[in-house]
């Protein structure tokens, strides 16, 4: 992985943004710092006016594992296109796709409050329902090589079998071959007619985007990971701010004496 904002970092993404596409950012620990509180995690003041200013010049999204309702609320208009549960619940989804998800997840929702709930509770789960998908979360990081199995074993019972996306101390629970932010990004990149997408995200959950090889004009993670499939990062969420600067910057054709 090559470190975004090194001298040959901004050089490719000089490139990158001398062309056409879709800019699309995930929300927690990207754009807005991870929170053991979900419900107190917003936008910095500083960050909605770097991404209501790229917006004005490129066409930008947001992507994100939260409701769609949860993350309009916390993006708070910087953006004009909202993709929630992870990819699902977009702009572009058939009706009947969501009102499946919803038949699914709520099959799924009576058995963790049913016969799964003395054994999720017993781990210490606290279950988040986002309505189309669930998400599981777990807050001892430092039993996570225990929790996590045990929380896998559990799920093996739920039917039909959910797409399970691993994230930051979560399980991510999706009905089966539905949703994913990389085929969001890519279908609403060819919805606006752009012929590429930027993507920016920090876990396992923007995986499948850095994988695209049709459409991904360049991945960037948030913490330089081995395994992840983007080729370049940035070393914490903190410099999400001067990759906004820099793409304005680019765009406008202006310097940015922090960019040299």
């Amino acid at each position: 992985m090559m470190y975004l904002l090194s001298p040959e970092g901004r050089e490719a993404l000089r490139t990158v943004v001398g062309r056409p596409m879709l800019y699309a950012f995930d929300f927690d620990g990207t754009l807005a710092k991870i929170s053991p509180d979900r419900e107190s995690v917003t936008l910095t003041r500083s960050i909605h006016e770097w991404l209501t200013e790229l917006a004005k010049r490129a066409p930008c999204a947001v992507i994100s594992g939260r409701a769609l309702s949860d993350l309009a609320s916390r993006v708070n208009g910087a953006v004009p296109y909202l993709i929630g549960n992870h990819g699902l619940e977009s702009p572009l989804t058939p009706p009947v796709t969501l009102l499946l998800a919803d038949g699914i997840c709520a099959g799924w929702r009576g058995a963790i409050k049913g016969e799964l709930a003395p054994q999720l509770a017993n781990l210490g789960i606290d279950v988040e329902d986002k309505r189309y998908s669930l998400t599981l979360h777990y807050r001892k990081r430092e039993e996570e090589d225990r929790i996590r199995p045990a929380l896998l074993a559990i799920l093996t019972r739920l039917s039909p079998a959910p797409r399970l996306i691993i994230g930051k101390q979560s399980i991510n629970l999706l009905p089966p071959e539905k949703g994913g932010k990389g085929a969001a990004a890519l279908a609403l990149m060819r919805h606006l007619r752009q012929p590429a997408f930027f993507f920016i995200g920090d876990d396992e959950t923007d995986e499948d985007a850095f994988a695209l090889t049709d459409g991904l004009a360049m991945g960037v993670r948030v913490g330089q990971h081995a395994e992840s499939r983007a080729k370049f990062y940035i070393k914490h969420q903190g410099e999400i701010e001067d990759v906004l600067r820099f793409l304005i910057h680019r765009l406008d054709r202006t310097p940015d004496a922090r960019a040299q």
